[in-house]
């Protein structure tokens, strides 16, 4: 049965080197790869080689000593939170990995509540050991107090920073010492001296950790009864699945030290597909059980799809129960379609292999499915079972988008949907209010890279615009006995229509509501209509700023007509002029969107945080404490936080987060409508 993990963590902690020596260990590669050289075997997309970020969640599956491991390296960077998301559904263990300089921060957190949400077993490694100021011991307290689990240092470390070595393995008591030269080489010896006293007292110190989750072993622990290191062992695996203990060792991923560690840790300690509980599926609105029994009934979830150029789209998918072989034919559990399975293929990298079957607890991908996309389970027909998988992330920021080229519109916009399917934390819709097609997404780097792959794998440019921030017009005052005239006599037949109206404000949200209050045939019966959709498409234009009109009232109380000149054009004009004037005469005013904003920072930034919110004419709500985080509520006008992703990254070093939903509109205050009130007639003033 395989095992199957994902690499997560705060972005930029070096889980893809990690990755990288962890393959070398179980020699898959034969060279340490680099991100920033753009030859880590992981990162092999052309726009991670050229940002030197991880941007999708890579998967790499590979046997070893009569094992098979499915692995992921997973994308730290909030922008790509979402394939973070994707690969959790999809494994049954997770690598916790944090630098021993930066210690635990927001995205330590974020990965390790996404993994424990779903019952993941979690094990840390602290990273880049040989940095100025690594200390592993202050990353084991932080990731306590952080996480509120139970650390167990399995690792001693030999040195740091400059100094650092290789490590002790607490268990066997063993020193591992490496080669400098990045090959991997590990001389391994019995710890002596003063280091002897050292291990012999950490030893300890894991077994006391260890013992907190069992009563049992926690029992002889203290009545001094010597306690075996099977004991440990299964204490440790107990601990691990069950979420009560998280086992810490330490690496150097960029010298070579450590990766090897990992992947006897993977195969000692982590559960297999086998271990852990069955994954619940539903069928027909009831819960089931999805065994990991390759006899069982078919469901395997589509967590990842990769858009090709040529080949079309490639589903990854992991089976959870049955077993897919090539040449079967299933069903599409969402839209009830068939579709034939053609080729599978073992994906190692940006390399693949052909494979004749796929069973419970394996990775693998499919080549050109027609009707299934990200998030899809695929089943046997009869069954119509569906794996429910966490959904991605909401967006958070938005662009306008257009076609650079003319004409290419319909091509632009197609591919660019090809794009949302492979990556569902993207969204591409039209803003009715202001009629522009929109690409979200969660955060400038996010729809920049999305555009990069647009050019790469369709040849198309679209030019992205700050998106219009959707303001509405509407009144303060009331407006009485209005007039709207059109008169005209060019010869023959003329033009005449007369409306008065009187116009006040409406409740918030009620939109134009119209009133015929024509008494006395002063207005014809047949040409009222005419007022009012004159009135409507003004209102939808906007009257003094190019914004519709909303949340007013308007009565057309009296009008004046012309047995011969009078028509339903010239009506419809007369009820356009009259309801521009009437706005006019009615203290006219902006409204703009007011959006809820949650931001999620550590202690030393709140402070900042709060601040800048102010300065964007924000209202902070409060802030709320989260485990290790700060979450600082407010509502701040969406104008002020149309790029709001990129300065919160800047302003806290990347270590901030947000969501953000709209809540209401409220008025424009005087200054800043007058500016956008000239701008909209074309004025620099």
């Amino acid at each position: 049965m395989s095992t199957s993990f994902a690499l997560v963590g705060h972005g930029g902690d070096g889980k893809t080197t990690l990755a990288d020596s962890l393959l070398m260990a179980a020699g898959v590669t034969n060279r340490l790869g680099s991100v920033e050289d753009g030859s880590s075997y992981m990162n092999w997309l052309p726009e991670e080689k050229t940002r030197r970020v991880t941007i999708s969640a890579s998967v790499c599956s590979f046997e070893h000593d009569g094992n098979l491991f499915c692995a992921i390296d997973a994308p730290g960077d909030a922008n790509f939170a979402g394939e973070m998301v994707a690969a959790l559904n999809a494994v049954d263990n997770a690598v916790l990995v944090l630098s021993a300089r930066e210690g635990a921060r927001i995205g330590t957190e974020r990965a390790f509540q996404q993994a424990r949400q779903r019952g993941i077993a979690v094990t840390a490694v602290v990273n880049k050991m040989d940095l100025d100021r690594a200390d592993f011991d202050a990353c084991a307290s932080q990731l306590e107090e952080m996480l509120g689990v139970r650390v167990v240092k399995l690792h001693l470390p030999l040195g740091a920073a400059d100094t650092f070595e290789g490590y002790v393995d607490l268990l066997s008591g063993k020193v591992h010492r490496y080669a400098d030269d990045g090959s991997g080489k590990v001389e391994i010896s019995d710890a002596t001296g003063d280091l002897a006293e050292e291990v012999e007292s950490q030893h300890m110190e894991m077994v006391e950790a260890v013992a907190e989750a069992d009563d049992s072993v926690l029992e002889k622990y203290l009545e001094e009864v010597e306690i075996t290191d099977q004991e440990v062992i299964e204490t440790l695996r107990r601990g691990l699945r069950e979420g009560t203990l998280l086992p810490l060792l330490c690496a150097c991923a960029s010298k070579n030290i450590g990766g090897d560690a990992l992947l006897q840790a993977v195969a000692r300690f982590f559960p297999t597909a086998s271990d852990v509980p069955a994954r619940s599926a539903e069928r027909g609105g009831e819960d089931v059980e999805l065994a990991p029994d390759e006899n069982g009934p078919l469901a395997a979830l589509v967590f990842k799809s990769v858009a090709d150029r040529y080949t079309g789209m490639l589903s990854v998918l992991r089976v959870f129960s049955g077993k897919l072989e090539v040449d079967s034919t299933v069903s599409n559990a969402r839209t009830g379609s068939r579709e034939r399975i053609t080729k599978l293929l073992r994906v190692t990298g940006d390399h693949t292999e052909e494979i004749s079957a796929v069973r419970p607890g394996e990775i693998a991908a499919v080549p050109k499915l027609k009707d299934t996309r990200t998030g899809d389970t695929l089943c046997a027909e009869r069954d119509k079972l569906v794996v429910p998988a966490v959904p991605p992330p909401a967006g958070v920021i938005s662009f306008a988008v257009e076609a650079t080229t003319k004409g290419e519109e319909d091509k632009v916009f197609e591919s660019l949907n090809r794009l949302v399917e492979e990556d569902p934390s993207l969204k591409l819709g039209r803003d009715e209010r202001t009629g522009e097609f929109l690409l979200t997404g969660l955060g400038q780097l996010h729809t920049e890279v999305t555009l990069e792959k647009l050019r790469r794998l369709f040849g198309v440019d679209v030019t992205l615009k700050p998106p219009k921030v959707p303001y509405l017009e509407t009144i303060k005052g009331r407006a009485e006995n209005i007039e709207g005239k059109l008169k005209k006599q060019s010869g023959g037949r003329g033009q005449f229509g007369v409306c008065y109206l009187t116009v006040e404000p409406g409740e918030r949200g009620s939109g134009v509501d119209f009133l015929d209050e024509i008494v006395g045939g002063s207005i014809p019966r047949q040409f009222i209509p005419a007022v009012k959709k004159g009135v409507r498409e003004a209102c939808e234009r906007g009257t003094f700023a190019g914004y519709p009109l909303t949340d007013i009232v308007v009565h057309c109380i009296d009008g004046k007509h012309h047995s011969v000149d009078s028509s339903e054009m010239a009506f419809k004009t007369a009820g356009s002029l009259g309801i521009k004037a009437a706005v006019a005469a009615a203290k006219p005013i902006l409204l703009e969107p007011v959006m809820n904003l949650e931001v999620s920072v550590s202690d030393e930034y709140v402070g900042d945080v709060m601040g800048d919110l102010n300065s964007r004419r924000g209202k902070v709500a409060g802030v709320d404490a989260r485990g290790h985080v700060q979450v600082v509520k407010a509502q701040v006008p969406m104008a002020e936080v149309l790029r709001y992703a990129s300065e919160l990254t800047s302003m806290t070093g990347g270590q901030g987060d947000f969501s953000m939903d709209f809540s209401h509109y409220e008025e424009v205050p005087t200054a800043i409508q007058v500016k956008i009130a000239a701008q909209a007639a074309g004025s620099d003033d």
